[in-house]
């Protein structure tokens, strides 16, 4: 999104000496200091305020299940889930599923790639 190479960020301080004065600068760069901690704090307090609400509600149970990768939580065995599907299908059908399963997913790359 913002590609600044060296190059880039030599003239935008070279223009910022020129129009503001390098007196300035370094109280424009403290105040920028501060306006980007606010923002962090600003950020920190609304998702503190989401966990606290998760928490009044008992909404982390629900939360934790949705959530594959939380910790404590049995991770999806693929392999197992095709073996057990092996048993129940028979090897045609199999066959045809897997077939289908893989066209599924050369659309999907196709479509992420355009």
């Amino acid at each position: 999104m913002l590609d600044f190479g060296w190059p880039e960020m030599f003239l935008i301080i070279a223009v910022a000496v020129l129009v503001i004065g390098p007196d300035e600068i370094p109280n424009i760069m403290v105040g920028l200091g501060r306006l980007f901690r606010r923002f962090q704090y600003a950020k920190y307090a609304i998702s503190r305020q989401f966990e606290e609400i998760m928490e009044d509600a008992d909404l982390n149970d629900i939360r934790n299940r949705v959530n594959f990768e939380a910790e404590g939580q049995d991770y999806f065995d693929e392999a197992a889930a095709d073996e057990d599907l092996s048993q129940i299908l028979p090897p045609e059908e199999l066959e045809q599923s897997e077939l289908k399963q893989d066209d599924l997913e050369q659309d999907e790359s196709e479509r992420k790639n355009d």
